[in-house]
Parts: structure tokens; sequence; C-alpha cells
């Protein structure tokens, strides 16, 4: 009895020893959890309200459209009213030629200098249109026809162009991209146009204006599709079982290479594109790899040089390229490092439209891809560091993925439709086959919009039903989609284009809260008037949200400039701007109305 005693003791005396050790251990956990949270809180503030506002928003079970506050923002074609007659066409003969399924772009701007955004048409069936904006503020949306004086309306086969005040004389000029030479117009007031320069010979299909060599002038990216002519069409022969032949994919196509027109001054360019690293080829030979349908050029990976555009582009069936911009204009390939080369299972995709934004310290950019593949949706935090890929494809887990599997997406565009201060993402659909429909159950042509509101949980998008977008939802053969105010009554309205047909003017029909709305134009130095480039973070009524100037973005699209957002109710706001040189501007604690105008100090 005496030894089984002193052994039960033994024993109780060593389970109590193990338990004072596992509570201190668990005590130990407990201080270095609350001691690395003081020093997170103390060392990065932004991380620690990051992470709190993130732990109060997401719910034990996912939002849902219902759960969601009504969705106030809706849209009515105003395009017959407005005097917009143009019919965007395809020039279709009944070939199937590849270039009249891939639609003409839209561009946005302010062309004559009255602070309202004209618009310009591009037509591969035709010739393009311009349309000098009239609309009286708050007032019905009006445009007039000026083409016959601009200079711009005998060009042929033009596909989409770029804005820009390239020689810094406070004129928005025009480069005009064709399945053929790309035709580069200076303004020389009054919406009227002299061309300076004719720049390649291939198929354009998306350009912009940015300063890539940080020299305080605009620089001109333009990308390609793919090698093509009527006899290399004819040669591939693309058929569908059942119709014979027909439109399809670039795979039969050869693949091209960025375009680099370094401005030298004076309206002279120079393509620079090979030298300073925008040439890739395969790893078995010496030929091109891209099939570039989307583009964007912007800082995107945020590596803290204030001054580099970056080029992300979108390619149709070749893998996704991000070219990382050292601040000089010279460039190295990233995208498979970044995680934004292919989707979630290493493949790449049909990539058409893409765009990018950051909020909520978290950076998003979506890419809009073929029939029978949802849209891609990579994300990035920007607190976080480390090895390994910036970009995580979150397109099944964003809201997106699933809802968008069916639709085949050119138009890409984030914008805040609903002025609540958070950013959404439109999707402009339709397919390339007009007979889609004989061969592939629930495939049709015409296809109707998506607009994805931003949650501020999760998911972080939820789709908003078709019967609240008014004639945004209705089905056509979308293609380019672009952006403005065009009405200047505080919101965002849209153009988007559509196979042989006038383009929608799609009034926003926001009813907005008296005050506390603003509307953020920059004014940059002597060579880039605009300040294309520069970012822009508004900040004081969660979430904050970054921008970085640019026209670049979307599906052969070209978007207005100022920045719309609203705080009513949400209190006063901050924002500050850092020019491509580095030079900061800040306005501080201030509730916004009508136009703010931030100017960059001009230093001799």
């Amino acid at each position: 009895m005496t030894e089984e005693r002193e052994s039960w003791e033994g024993a109780r005396s060593s389970r109590d020893s193990l338990v004072g050790l596992v509570v201190g251990i668990g005590l130990g956990a407990v201080l270095l959890i609350v001691l690395a949270i003081f020093l997170m809180k103390v060392a990065s503030p932004e991380l620690f309200d990051r992470m709190v506002r993130r732990n109060r928003q997401v719910n034990p079970t996912l939002l849902t459209a219902a759960s969601m506050p009504p969705f106030t923002a809706s849209f009515t074609d105003v395009a017959a009213e407005a005097g917009v007659t143009k019919v965007q066409s395809t020039g279709a003969t009944g070939e199937r030629l590849l270039p009249e399924t891939m639609g003409s772009g839209i561009a946005l701007g302010d062309l004559d200098g009255d602070q309202d955004a004209d618009l310009l048409l591009l037509s591969y069936g035709s010739t393009p249109a311009l349309y000098r904006n009239d609309s009286p503020q708050g007032g019905p949306i009006r445009f007039t026809d000026v083409t016959d004086a601009s200079g711009l309306g005998e060009i042929l086969h033009s596909t989409t162009s770029a804005l820009g005040d390239f020689d810094g004389d406070g004129r928005v000029d025009v480069l005009i991209g064709t399945v053929g030479p790309d035709r580069l117009f200076r303004n020389t007031g009054s919406l009227r146009f002299e061309e300076v320069a004719s720049l390649g010979n291939g198929w354009t299909s998306a350009t912009g204006f940015a300063d890539i060599d940080n020299d305080g002038d605009l620089d001109l990216v333009a990308a390609s599709y793919v090698e093509w002519s009527p006899e290399i069409d004819r040669e591939v022969d693309y058929t569908l079982d059942g119709i014979g032949r027909a439109y399809g994919p670039p795979n039969g196509f050869k693949a091209t290479d960025l375009a680099l027109y370094i401005n030298h001054g004076d309206g002279v360019f120079r393509d620079e594109a090979g030298e300073r690293g925008l040439h890739v080829r395969r790893d078995d030979r010496d030929v091109p790899v891209m099939k570039a349908l989307g583009l964007l050029l912007e800082d995107i990976v945020d590596d803290q040089n204030t001054t580099s555009i970056d080029i992300l582009v979108a390619n149709d069936t070749t893998a996704n390229r991000l070219f990382l911009n050292d601040g000089l204009g010279n460039f190295t390939e990233v995208a498979a490092g970044e995680g934004v080369a292919y989707d979630i299972d290493g493949k790449p995709t049909g990539a058409m439209g893409v765009d990018i934004t950051s909020f909520d310290y978290d950076t998003w950019v979506a890419i809009g891809n073929f029939a029978n593949e949802p849209s891609s949706c990579y994300s990035y935090a920007r607190w976080r560091s480390g090895s390994g890929s910036r970009f995580t494809d979150r397109s099944a887990t964003s809201g997106i993925g699933p809802e968008t599997r069916n639709r085949l997406t050119f138009g890409t565009l984030f914008l805040d439709a609903d002025l609540d201060g958070q950013i959404d993402l439109l999707q402009v659909n339709g397919h390339i086959e007009p007979e889609i429909g004989r061969v592939q159950a629930g495939q049709s042509y015409r296809q109707s919009a998506q607009l994805f509101r931003a949650t501020g949980s999760e998911p972080p998008f939820l789709e908003v039903p078709a019967e609240q977008l008014g004639d945004l939802a209705d089905p056509i053969v979308g293609r380019a989609a672009a952006s403005a105010d065009l009405d200047r009554d505080g919101d965002i309205d849209l153009v988007i284009s559509h196979l042989d047909a006038v383009p929608r003017i799609l009034r926003n029909d926001l009813a907005l809260p008296p005050g506390g709305i603003g509307r953020l134009r920059v004014i940059g130095s002597r060579g880039n008037p605009e300040a294309i480039g520069a970012k822009v973070v508004i900040s004081g009524n969660a979430p904050n949200r970054s921008e970085q100037i640019s026209r670049t973005r979307s599906y052969m699209s070209q978007s207005d400039l100022p920045i719309p957002f609203i705080s009513a109710g949400k209190g006063t706001v901050s924002i500050t701007v850092t020019f491509p040189d580095g030079q900061t501007t800040q306005l501080s604690s201030f509730e916004p109305d009508g136009d703010i105008v931030i100017r960059k100090v001009e230093v001799d």
C-alpha cells in the first residue's frame, strides 16, 4: 500500500508539474500575443487598424445580396436624345474575319478645354466620329457631331485610341490605333487636329500615354493582338461543327510585341521597346509571345518607387505579362513570380479587358476572360511584405468567379457606381460567334453586363441583381466600356460599345445626397499638364482609397480623368497627391462639395 501511495503521489507530482508547465506556456503565449499586438499598433497603426476593422466586418456567414442595403445606382440609355447616332460598324461581309468581331473603341476626355468629357468613337468597318459635349451642368446629356471639321473623320479600320497632351501645350492630343499604321494627331484647338506622325503597321488593340522614362513628358505604349491579314485569316479557317467557317480564338495566329514610343519632343517618337526589355521570347525559339487585348500603365507593384509606371498586359490564350519599371523606363518581366500570369490552375486564360484599383489597403486587378472561364480577380495587401508572389488569385472567393463563368467579358472597369466610397466592378459581355447558341447550350451572342458592388466584407464583391441596373442589364454584344461624369452632376455615367450599333450612353440616375460630393482634378507640370501617373490617396472616411491618374483601362477604352468621391454623412476627408517626380501636395480635413483642383507647384 505504501509503495502504491508513493507511486500515486509521484504520478500526481509529475502531473502537477506538467499542468504547471502547460499553464506557464499558455500564459507566456498570451503575453507574447499581447506584446505583439502592442508592437504592431505602435510600429504599424495602418495594419492594426485594418485587422480590427476586418475582424468587425466579417460575419459568421457570408454576405448575400439580400443582406446588403439597396443598391441606389441605375442606368438609362440616352443615346438617341443625346444626339449620338454613329454606328460602330464591324465591316462584316460574311467571311468571318477576326477583326470584325473584336469591336471598336471609345475615348472620353476633355478635348476642347471646357471641363467636360467629349466623345470619340472608333469604327473598324467605317470611320471615326467625334462628338462635342454640350451638356448643361446637371441637365440632360447632349452631344454635337463635330467630326467633319475635326480632321479625324477619314481614318479607316480604327480600333482604339489614346488621349494625352504629348507636347505639353495644355490641349489633349489623340492617337488613333488601327489595323494598319497608327495615326498621331496634335490638338490645334477648337476640336481640330493635325496629323504629325504615322507609327507602326500592325493590329493595335490597346494603347495609352504615360511618362515611361520619367523625363517629364508623355511617351506612348501600343499593344498588338496578333499578326493578321485577310489571307492569313482565310488560311487559319476556324470552324465550328454544324456552322462551318466561324469566328474563333487566336490560336492559329502568330503573337506580337509591344511598341514603346519614347517622346523625343516636337512630335518625334521612336520605338525603343526592344532595348528597354519589353520584347519577350519563347524559351524554345526566337518568336514573340503576346496576344494583347488589355493594357494598364500604372505603378502596379508598389515598390516605393513613386516615379515608375509599370506595364500589365492581358493576353488572350497566352500568359499575362507584367513589366516592372526601374524608374528610368527599363523593364523586367515578372508576371509569373508576382502571381498574375496565369489562373489558379497555372493556365493562361482568354484575357480581354483589365483594370486595377486600391481600397482598404488592398490592390485588386480584374481581368475579363473568354466564355466558360471565370473572370480573373487578383489581390494583394500593400501592407504585406516578404518573399513569394504579391498577388493571389481570388476568383473563386471574391464573389465574381462563379457568376462570370458563362459570360464572355470584354469591358472591365472599376468605378464607384453608387458613390458609397467603395469601388465596384463593371463587366461588359457578349460572345464573338453569332451562332454560338446552336453548338453550345447555355451560351448566347447577346449578353447582359454585370455590376459587382463592393461589400467591405466577405465576399469582397456581390453581383447586383439585373432588375436594379436599368438599361445596363439589356443584353447586347458588348465590347468597350468607358466612364465619365457626362452631365457633371457628381455621379459616374458610362459609354458602352456593341457590335454594329450606336453605343449605349448610360446616364447614372443615382439619387445624390445634398452636399458632400467632390470631383478631383489634378494639374501637373508643363510637360504633363494632366498629371498622368500621379498617385491620389483619399482618406478619412473608411475605406481609404488610392487611385493613379490614368485613362488607359478596360478594353479598347480611354476614360475621363477627374475622380468623383463622396463623404456626405461620413465626416471630413483628406487628399494626398504624389506627382510623378515625387513632389507631394495635401488637402487636410475638409468636406468636399463641387470641383476640387490640386495643382503642382512648378520649380524652375
